[in-house]
């Protein structure tokens, strides 16, 4: 029995810690990458939330997570219209 409990905690720790490298990874991934930002917004728009209040949690006040969103969306509408203006001609 205690044996059991011991490898359940173990295999918590496990899990809990590859969850948090995993986070961490692709936190990392999202903060040097646009491509992956416009991805995210895309297909999963409350994770982009979720991904722009932590930029803005860790930035003490500095709002970079908000600056961040508002720039990506300025160049990814500008680059959206210079698409379809290229395909139209």
């Amino acid at each position: 029995m205690a044996s059991t409990v011991k490898k359940s905690i173990y295999s918590l720790a496990v899990l809990e810690l590859a969850a948090c490298g995993v986070a961490f990874i692709g936190f990392c991934t999202l903060r040097r990458s646009e491509k992956s930002r416009k991805y995210l917004y895309q297909h999963f728009p409350t994770v982009s939330k979720t991904y722009y209040w932590a930029e803005d949690s860790i930035s003490f006040g500095q709002l970079t997570g908000s600056r961040l969103r508002v720039s990506d969306l300025q160049r990814w509408t500008k680059s959206d219209v210079t698409d379809c203006a290229l395909e139209t001609d």
